[in-house]
């Protein structure tokens, strides 16, 4: 497989240690209330199944717990306007605003300590009581008529990308989540017992969801049983199988368009680029090299979409490249951008767009000294990075590389970036990795280059580069490297770069 991140999705039901009920809500407007969202359940009786007992051994527990919002649309806008800020957050149900404490927030993963797991003996007795934080993303949707959209204005899952910018997390009208969906892990619990589970919701949060003191709680009577997993009999042998399937649109189209440009260009159609700062950064020794490793994300943070389509020159691993460009769902314009190729490599075997990004070690005079050897990209919408600007997408459509990028019969293929994602590629293997080998311990940068060689029409240019600043240590074959901060965020806890060097 490529090194590609999809991060739209990041589960926040990891249960963490206790936490103060401190009054989480900073600002209140001055509006009417308007009704809030409320938590419910259609079974307030549940089975916790404990499989195999012994080295095997897993716990299925999945109550109906879901928070609805029957009348307005629910909505948390989460927002970084700058490295040097802090993410805020800002709640809106109906005509009624709140804005959460920056303490609320577990970053961009979700609202931190949102409940309060308990679980009781039957006549009351603690068993055992935690805390687990929630991202208002995660968890199936369901409609609660048939008087609700049919579509959604959310994203499922949070981001992990720490150079995201704006989030939108909640619930449509008409609809609810479920909360901590297989999320929930027990206490060791006796087979054959009963006892209770207790989902409350923070307070804080739970006021500036405007749900009363007297619903804030789900109680669920939980029975405990055990079984044994079926052992499935050994199966047939693999399947024969034939050549890779084109891409699902490749024959949608004829060999070429008309050749050349077409249509008036208007700025306000194009993409904008945006190269964001190197992250995830750490070194390994592979072959008696000593490579840098990193993850890089450019974003279109444009009011319209990045398409770029390639049509295949006969039966050449060759499609011409050409920049579509579009108001509403309407095709307006083209521009040829250069070329596609076809990348018969295990790990990819799809088409490629050429001089998308480029990646680059630099010295304080920003002269090049080492560059990657990542030159081809197969572009896809993996991270949400601003889902609050002017023409943002909340659901780009499929991600899927065999589906965006095509194989080996295609004769057509579409890339998309759309307005506010992200593509992000994790440069961790010789030919991708920066080569570090010979380099003197030192202060560099990784320099990340939007379309390096122009041929990309976009509003502007002047964000096309970014700058991470990396101090290399270490010898041979045991290099290191630290990573400072980018103003305010540190995005290499738990990784190599996310501690300073030791004389």
């Amino acid at each position: 497989m490529v090194a590609r991140q999809f991060r739209r999705i990041v589960p926040a039901a990891a249960v963490v240690g206790a936490l103060s009920l401190s009054t989480m809500v900073a600002t209140a407007a001055t509006r009417p209330e308007a009704p809030g969202v409320r938590l419910f359940s259609p079974d307030h009786s549940v089975v916790l199944t404990i499989h195999n007992s012994g080295p095997d051994e897993w716990v299925e527990f999945n109550p109906a717990a879901y928070l609805e919002s029957p009348l307005h649309q629910f909505e948390i806008d989460v927002r970084r306007r700058n490295a040097h800020q802090p993410i805020t957050a800002t709640v809106r149900i109906g005509n009624r605003t709140r804005t959460l404490r920056t303490s609320a927030l577990a970053g961009w993963s979700g609202l931190k300590n949102a409940f309060t797991l308990t679980w009781l003996t039957p006549t009351g007795g603690l068993i055992s009581r935690s805390r687990s934080s929630w991202c208002p993303n995660d968890g199936t949707e369901s409609r609660l008529g048939p008087q609700a959209a049919t579509t959604t204005h959310f994203i499922f899952g949070c981001t992990t990308n720490p150079f995201t910018r704006g989030e939108r997390w909640g619930i449509d009208s008409g609809w609810s989540r479920q909360l901590l969906q297989y999320g929930i892990t027990p206490p060791p619990l006796n087979v054959g017992s009963h006892v209770i589970f207790d989902l409350t919701l923070r307070t804080g949060l739970a006021e500036a969801f405007g749900i009363p003191a007297g619903q804030r709680r789900l109680r669920f009577q939980v029975t405990v049983r055990h079984v044994t997993d079926p052992v499935d009999p050994p199966g047939p042998g693999p399947a024969a199988t034939g050549p890779g399937l084109a891409a699902a649109s490749s024959t949608d189209r004829q060999s070429a368009p008309v050749a050349g440009s077409s249509g008036r260009l208007e700025r306000g159609l194009f993409p904008d680029l945006i190269a964001l700062p190197a992250w995830q950064i750490a070194t390994h020794d592979e072959n008696g090299r000593d490579l840098l490793d990193f993850a890089a994300t450019v974003y279109n943070g444009g009011p319209g979409p990045l398409v770029a389509e390639g049509f295949r020159r006969g039966s050449t691993p060759v499609m011409t490249a050409y920049q579509f460009f579009y108001r509403g769902t309407r095709q307006v314009a083209s521009r040829p951008v250069g070329t596609m190729r076809y990348d018969a490599r295990p790990t990819h075997m799809h088409w490629h767009f050429r001089d998308f990004a480029r990646y680059d070690l630099v010295n304080r005079r920003q002269h090049t000294l080492r560059t990657s050897g990542k030159e081809a990209f197969c572009l896809a919408p993996t991270d949400a990075i601003d889902l609050l600007q002017p023409g943002a997408v909340v659901n780009p459509g499929d991600g899927d590389l065999s589906t965006a990028c095509g194989d080996v019969t295609s004769i057509w293929v579409r890339e998309v970036l759309a307005s506010g994602w992200g593509d992000t590629y994790s440069q961790q293997r010789a030919g991708q990795s920066i080569d570090i080998s010979g380099l003197p311990n030192g202060t560099y940068w990784i320099r990340v280059t939007a379309n390096p060689a122009n041929r990309l029409y976009e509003t502007t240019r002047s964000n096309d580069v970014s700058l991470r600043r990396v101090i290399l240590g270490g010898t041979p074959g045991h290099r290191t490297v630290w990573v400072p901060k980018y103003g305010r965020i540190n995005s290499e806890a738990g990784f190599g770069g996310s501690h300073p060097p030791v004389d």
